[in-house]
């Protein structure tokens, strides 16, 4: 009998837990701000965007925004009138996404970021014009040429030692698990599960014309080392010319959605 009782006792209090919880989401559905939320929601939704595949090749997709009503009203609670920077909000994925598919090679961002990224194979006078200039680019570095005071996003270009410069990067970088791909290093890159990542859009002394006529939003520019500065500063002045961000690789190929708010 004393089970019993026990178990009565036990389902009068979760019925009564369960009842109270009831009440609240009542009261709190009717509240006139919470309504407002929730009228209002739609107007403030970002839709997510699919990652392109073309065969091997991919071009990421773009995480979506919906507004979490409950969490959005209590951050508006003390002011008690409805204003859209208190929005809070739900991340939603894209359903194709690049992160599903990492044995694709990104061949560039997506066009709706309004960005662009460059990778330096390495030479030290380019190196020092991004830092001096403070443009965002990502460097080509190996044993021999990793910096753990470069202010410039480092990605592994060793084949040999591909292990060994992966310890140092995790130890003082932040470790963006991007390789910028060639017939050396695809196995390794794909067996540690990096982001693989090649461009056609190649910066040097002959191409500066035709990469300047052709700039575009999510493209991704290879800069060749010994290209003259002077060359690489009127391909810049043609991206901002256009209104284009210049920004890391990683933040480039992010799904991250920069119109997130």
């Amino acid at each position: 009998m004393k089970i019993f009782r026990n178990i009565g006792l036990l389902a009068i209090v979760a019925f009564s837990f369960f009842y109270t919880e009831k009440i609240a989401s009542f009261v709190l559905e009717s509240n006139e701000l919470y309504q407002e939320i929730d009228n209002k929601k739609e107007e403030y939704i970002v839709a997510s965007v699919n990652a392109q595949i073309d065969g091997e090749y991919i071009i990421p997709g773009l995480n979506g925004l919906e507004v979490n009503v409950k969490d959005s009203y209590f951050n508006m609670k003390d002011i008690n009138v409805f204003n859209e920077y208190y929005l809070l909000y739900d991340i939603v994925y894209p359903r194709i996404s690049l992160n599903d598919y990492k044995d694709k090679i990104i061949k560039q961002g997506n066009t709706k970021k309004h960005s662009i990224s460059f990778i330096l194979e390495y030479d030290e006078k380019i190196i020092d014009y991004f830092l001096e200039n403070n443009i965002s680019a990502s460097v080509l570095v190996n044993n021999e040429t990793f910096n753990k005071q470069l202010n410039l996003e480092q990605l592994n270009n060793e084949t040999e030692n591909f292990n060994d410069l992966e310890t140092l990067i995790n130890r003082y970088q932040n470790n963006t698990n991007i390789c910028y791909v060639n017939e050396n290093n695809y196995d390794i890159c794909k067996e540690n599960n990096k982001y693989l990542v090649k461009t056609d859009n190649i910066i040097n002394n002959n191409t500066i014309l035709s990469i300047k006529n052709n700039i575009a939003s999510g493209n991704i520019y290879y800069i060749s080392k010994n290209t003259d500065i002077k060359n690489i500063q009127l391909i810049i002045n043609s991206i901002l010319f256009k209104d284009l961000d210049i920004v890391k690789i990683s933040e480039l190929i992010s799904e991250d959605n920069l119109e997130n708010k």
